[in-house]
């Protein structure tokens, strides 16, 4: 019976802003992703928005050429 019980194993992740290792007691869960802290967070939400406002901006200059 002992050999049926399954063992969780958490992955070890590292935030996807700094890059250190996330530990269990002090994760950030935000938008589906864990991170250190709040900070962390709100560099890859800026970094996001940039990124969809140069791709909007990219596909409207292309629509307006054609």
């Amino acid at each position: 019976m002992a050999d049926d019980a399954k063992v969780v194993v958490e992955e070890i992740k590292n935030c996807p802003a700094c890059k250190k290792v996330l530990k269990r007691a002090r994760r950030y869960y935000r938008n589906g992703g864990y991170f250190c802290n709040n900070v962390c967070f709100r560099v890859v939400q800026e970094k996001q928005l940039k990124e969809k406002a140069a791709a909007s901006a990219e596909a409207a200059a292309t629509e307006n050429k054609g």
